[in-house]
């Protein structure tokens, strides 16, 4: 467990593996204890141990020579941290030829803005990163009459800094820089406190500036004040990508040397001797400045709070209080080398390990303690909370990118800090009273698409981390994503839970959206299901399966569709306005909780092994006119694993290694896009080690070649771990035989089971494919339940319109006038002397009554019949499509359907009978409008009497408008031989 004030635990029993978390906690240096270099300097072999493998510049260089929708651009940092820290001390960069400073630290840039306490590693929105809060300047120039020659507000590029990358160092845990003015500055750092040792020259002066209001993106108020030989203050700034919340971080600052003069700068105005300083909205608008005897080495002891200054302090004299810098970078060392082992590898050369073991660093860096070393923290509602004792709150996740493999790796290294961090999130919610999917630190945002912190949960505690209040977050996802959808923060929410499908005309990744939300809702249903909740898992199991109203049957691809039918002139691709970041072609695989039922709806195995061979021929392809995959972002990530359900494993490791070695690399610039708070470096650690958790929400992994020949996974404060062995993976790549534990399987995957008990896997490596993985039983389990419900509130009650919608433009049936109708819950519906029946659906208000089709297949019970009906009606139709009649006898036959658009005057198409007439659809705004509906009974169709009727398959696609389907019904008298519908 992460503790940050408590004293060493015992020792743990034999057999369980406890995580020292030395920088964490009090009274546990090792004498003697020196970190090794950074990668740059270790031996050139394949033996490099994991800490001395990573080297954190890997990913600060953009290369300009990339242009793929997003930028090829880690923006990752070197800097002091340890896992999971609030203190991130780094320095940020700036390019003096144009003055570029992208937000961060970017390798071919020539100045330095300082060395600041906070960090976000690898976002997007370049330029407006947020974090670098409290940057300190080391000076060595004049000071005329006691001030600054000039205020920073007005110019702070006269106190940048020149460097040169010769003159920098950097491991985990620590970062060191010889500066152009003479000065050395050195970082390390513990959970909340950056410790900075700064050498002066003897032949300059020693002043620290403190830039209190220079944090990465607006500021909106700060303050400062030097008393003795302490500097504190706050600032209150922009978040990440500068719009929406603002957050409020605090620091202490102490000296081991004292303070001979200070000053103040306030604005344009430098004030000499003043104590204290207040900003406004300017950048740079306040500071303060101290002054040391010429040539000191002089060590700063930062505190970083999010609650008050009196907490900064605090937690720095918790966990620095008589430690010199060297003893807190030993320590330091020691967390980080205790992370790293947590997953250890044998064999691959030195550039893999190099490449893998920093890719686990930079996955371990985000999300982040945000509670003082007593337990306080200002919660998402600006009140102060208190977490439990011997626990942390977590905050600062990017929600789009963590859940498809990092909140997975985190869980299966951390599980205790994977249970800590549910608990964060269901604190949030119920802070919130919604999901935020974006959140940084205590500041609810939304970006990019989908509801994900729900599946974050899910996976995390389907790999075991289930310490948290589990039923309280149960009870907020499925309280807060059911109608009327008032209390949810998706975009056009509404739309999807009714009709199930966000239609293209509302832009703004609409058909991503879908998809993504498909994902979030399987994940609520994974969870409910491991709760035992078998009603939510129900309505959550039909919601994940909205995948297939997107999926166009007749052309084999996901489109975008519209209320009148899909989208078949959009070019899927181009990134347009339909998919987040990617293209149609990267987003239509997609569907990682049923990939089974997306490859027969591609046609099958043949056509998908086919369309992803083709896919896969560019691995890093971008978005602009291509049909290649984007594997640098996170739509792509579970794309390669497709293989495993096409029974062709090999393939999967193919993809793998070769994206491993096309794209990723040794040099700053090795990692081919942002890192998303460390999202990009996670899945390349998954993709190395044989195993990836292709299916978010659950914990089955999926098994293909590794590229190290052992792989030992003890997960922190656990008895869990799991062994991977595959001696000879270097030069014999692909999976001949697998034995689990011992016993052999063909299995391409692992249960969730193994997952969480941990145990053995042994793999027997060829230099070519062979039949491991592929035969039907070797194939990954696909979700399908929920398919073939009913899937549309088409019903609503009168005044409460919001709970259901036939239509995309928020018009249902009123329960009540059905009522009147004829149309009551459970009342049957006679289509004239056919002999059809019909039964309105008996179904309660807010529960799905009718199918907008999608291949359903309904039982019939398996009786004699002479014809079928379709009771239904379609909105902005009509609507046309081909059911299919099974027969017991494992016959079929195609059966043509048509319906009529529910408000069609008197022009009644393919022969439908209206039977159930009222005036007045309620409105999801309340209230009701005055158009008449009309839902009908189809003509019967014939079927052959001498056979018995299995169940129908609904259709697979409509031609035009959305159709709905109420209930379908036989009839045993004659009818006539061509009798059909439409």
């Amino acid at each position: 467990m992460w503790r940050a004030t408590e004293s060493p635990a015992p020792t743990p029993p034999p057999g369980r593996r406890r995580l020292l978390t030395a920088a964490l906690v009090l009274g546990s240096l090792v004498a003697g204890l020196v970190p090794a270099s950074g990668a740059a300097a270790s031996p050139d072999r394949s033996d490099v141990a994991a800490f001395d493998a990573v080297d954190p510049f890997i990913g600060t260089r953009l290369d300009t020579s990339r242009n793929k929708g997003n930028s090829a651009y880690g923006n990752t940092y070197p800097g002091a941290t340890v896992p999971f820290g609030m203190v991130q001390s780094s320095p940020t960069t700036y390019r003096s030829s144009d003055g570029d400073q992208k937000g961060g630290y970017e390798y071919t840039a020539d100045r330095l803005r300082g060395f600041g306490m906070t960090r976000l590693s690898g976002t997007g929105c370049e330029g407006r990163f947020s974090g670098f809060d409290f940057p300190v300047l080391p000076y060595t120039g004049a000071l005329p009459g006691g001030a600054l020659p000039t205020a920073p507000a007005d110019r702070i590029t006269d106190y940048h800094l020149g460097f040169d990358h010769a003159d920098e160092k950097a491991d985990p845990g620590y970062y060191s820089v010889g500066l152009a003015n003479g000065v050395d500055a050195e970082l390390t750092a513990t959970t909340r406190t950056a410790v900075s040792r700064f050498d002066f020259p003897s032949d300059g002066g020693a002043t620290l500036l403190f830039d209190v209001a220079g944090s990465n993106n607006r500021v909106f108020g700060s303050e400062v004040t030097v008393e003795g030989d302490t500097v504190s203050g706050w600032v209150e700034a922009a978040s990440v990508c500068d719009e929406g919340g603002r957050y409020r971080a605090y620091f202490s600052t102490t000296f081991d040397r004292p303070v001979r003069s200070h000053g103040t700068w306030q604005g344009s105005e430098v004030h000499p001797g003043a104590d204290t300083a207040s900003g406004g909205t300017t950048k740079h608008g306040a500071g303060a400045y101290l002054v040391f005897d010429r040539g000191v080495r002089v060590t700063a002891k930062t505190g970083l709070s999010y609650v008050s200054v009196e907490g900064a302090a605090r937690n720095a004299a918790a966990e620095t209080r008589g430690r010199s810098f060297d003893a807190v970078r030993a320590q330091s060392a020691r967390v980080w080398r205790d992370a790293l082992g947590t997953l250890r590898v044998d064999g691959g050369s030195r550039e893999q390990r190099v490449k893998f073991y920093t890719a686990l660093y930079h996955a371990l860096l985000h999300p982040n303690v945000f509670d003082d070393v007593n337990g306080d923290y200002r919660g998402y509602d600006g009140r102060l909370h208190q977490v439990e004792r011997g626990r942390h709150h977590y905050v600062t996740y990017a929600g789009w990118d963590i859940y498809r493999s990092q909140a997975q790796l985190v869980a299966l290294l951390f599980p205790k800090v994977g249970s800590d961090i549910n608990q964060s999130l269901t604190d949030m919610a119920r802070q919130t009273g919604t999901w935020p999917n974006w959140p940084h630190l205590n500041q609810s945002q939304q970006k990019m698409s989908g509801d994900s912190l729900q599946s974050v949960v899910a996976s995390l505690d389907a790999f075991g981390s289930t310490d948290y209040d589990r039923r309280a977050a149960l009870e907020s996802m499925r309280s807060t994503q059911t109608l009327p959808a008032d209390a949810t923060l998706r975009r056009h929410a509404y739309q999807y839970a009714t009709v199930g499908f966000v239609e293209s005309r509302k832009g703004d990744s609409a058909t991503s959206k879908t998809l993504e939300y498909a994902v979030d809702d399987f994940g609520i249903a994974q969870l409910a299901k491991r709760l035992g909740d078998e009603e939510t898992y129900d309505r959550f199991m039909v919601r994940a399966q909205s995948w297939r109203h997107v999926f166009d049957d007749a052309g084999g691809h996901i489109r975008p569709r519209e209320r009148t039918g899909f989208d078949r002139d959009f070019d899927l691709g181009e990134r347009g306005n339909q998919f987040e970041q990617a293209t149609g072609y990267q987003y239509g695989w997609m569907v990682p909780h049923n990939v089974g039922a997306l490859i027969e709806k591609r046609g099958g195995t043949e056509a998908a092994l086919r369309d992803l061979d083709e896919h896969t021929r560019e691995l890093d392809a971008g978005v602009y006119g291509t049909k290649g995959a984007y594997l640098s972002n996170q739509p792509s990530f579970t794309m390669p694993f497709v293989y495993h359900w096409l029974g062709r494993p090999d393939r999967t490791g193919e993809v793998l290694r070769r994206a491993a070695d096309e794209m990723y690399g040794t040099t700053p610039s090795g990692l081919p896009g942002n890192d998303d708070l460390g999202s990009l470096s996670s899945w390349y650690v998954w993709a190395n080690i044989g195993l990836f958790p292709a299916i978010p929400g659950t914990a089955e992994l999926m098994v293909s070649s590794p590229v190290f020949e052992r792989v030992v996974v003890d997960s922190a404060d656990s008895r869990r771990r799991i062994t991977l062995d595959a001696p000879g993976a270097g030069r014999a790549p692909y999976v001949a035989a697998l034995r689990v534990d011992g016993r052999a399987t063909s299995n391409s995957w692992v249960s969730a089971d193994f997952t969480r008990e941990g145990g053995r896997l042994d793999l027997r490596m060829a230099p070519r494919p062979g039949a491991w993985g592929t035969g039907a039983r070797d194939l990954p389990p696909s979700y399908a339940d929920g398919t073939d419900a009913r899937n549309n509130i088409g019903v609503t009650p009168d005044g409460h319109g919001n709970l259901g919608s036939l239509d995309l433009s928020d018009n249902s049936l009123s329960r009540e006038r059905l009522a009147e109708a004829g149309a009551a819950p459970g009342a049957k519906l006679p289509l004239g002397d056919t002999g059809v029946v019909f039964t309105w659906p008996d179904t309660g208000p807010g529960e799905p009554d009718n199918w907008i089709p999608h291949g359903q297949r309904v039982p019939l019970g398996g009786r004699q019949a002479t014809g079928i009906s379709f009771l239904g009606l379609a909105t902005n139709g009509p609507s046309q499509g081909t059911a299919v009649v099974e027969y017991t006898d494992g016959s079929t036959q195609s059966v043509p359907v048509g319906l009529t658009d529910w408000t069609p005057g008197t022009d009644h198409r393919f022969g439908n009978e209206p039977l159930v007439v009222t005036t007045g659809r309620n409105r999801a705004a309340g209230g009701s409008d005055t158009a008449q509906t009309k839902v009908f009974g189809t003509r019967p169709v014939a079927l052959d009497p001498a056979k018995r009727v299995a169940a129908v398959v609904l259709p697979r696609g409509t031609d035009r408008g959305v159709m709905h389907v109420f209930d379908v019904a036989l009839t045993d008298r004659p009818v006539a031989a061509d009798g059909q519908d439409g």
